[in-house]
């Protein structure tokens, strides 16, 4: 399989001739080398390969030390890519006697294609499949609703949901009072004080008890 410098995975250990080929060039695209001799690059970095250090590995060792402090200052055009990068890793060596743990753990290619295959497996589209009765039925309740997402449907639509409640309770054979009905209703509960006509004087009808003849 092969990679694309820029698409090189970066906590991938090369391990192959052409694996380190594409690793080197990548570290090199990353770090804005593109006056490094990919030769030396290559004949520095294969011993760091070979103990498990990655792209990314080298890079954060590039910037750090092992203790975690800074490295100093970025390459200059002034210095040579392959020195440079040497005078860097020279901080990780273990003691001189060889190279320290790599700062972040790498992964063969192998293990890396398996993770990227289950990760494309799991976000991949879910195929459609087809509804059953009761999804049918709630797609079509859902788009009857659509409309109602109106304010103005909303509230006609809760006013007729009122009135088929307010008509249930009617009784069987009997029609639904009318404006007019109401109104005699509260005509008759509620007295209507009579008016006289010439001077506008409210006249309360009190009853008087009925005169008795001796």
């Amino acid at each position: 399989m092969q990679i694309e410098p820029s698409r090189w995975p970066g906590r991938v250990v090369p391990s192959t001739d052409a694996d380190v080929t594409v690793a080197v060039e990548s570290l090199c695209e990353r770090a804005s080398w593109p006056d490094a001799d990919r030769r030396w690059v290559r004949r520095l970095l294969e011993p760091w390969f070979k103990a498990g250090w990655s792209v990314d590995a080298l890079l954060v060792a590039i910037d750090t030390r092992p203790d975690g402090t800074r490295q100093g200052r970025p390459r200059s055009r002034a210095q040579v890519a392959h020195e440079f990068l040497r005078a860097r890793l020279r901080t990780w060596t273990a003691d001189g006697a060889g190279l320290a743990s790599p700062p972040l753990k790498g992964v063969t290619l192998g293990e890396w294609y398996r993770v990227n295959r289950r990760n494309a497996a799991l976000h991949a589209p879910r195929r459609r499949t087809g509804l059953t009765a009761e999804g049918q039925q709630a797609r079509a309740e859902t788009r009857a609703l659509a409309h109602r997402r109106d304010p103005v449907a909303r509230s006609r639509e809760k006013g007729r949901r009122r009135q088929e409640v307010l008509d249930g309770l009617l009784v069987p054979g009997q029609e639904v009072p009318s404006f007019a009905d109401s109104w005699k209703l509260v005509a008759e509960l509620v007295p209507v004080p009579r008016v006289c006509s010439a001077c506008g004087h409210v006249r309360n009808e009190v009853a008087r008890p009925a005169h008795r003849v001796a």
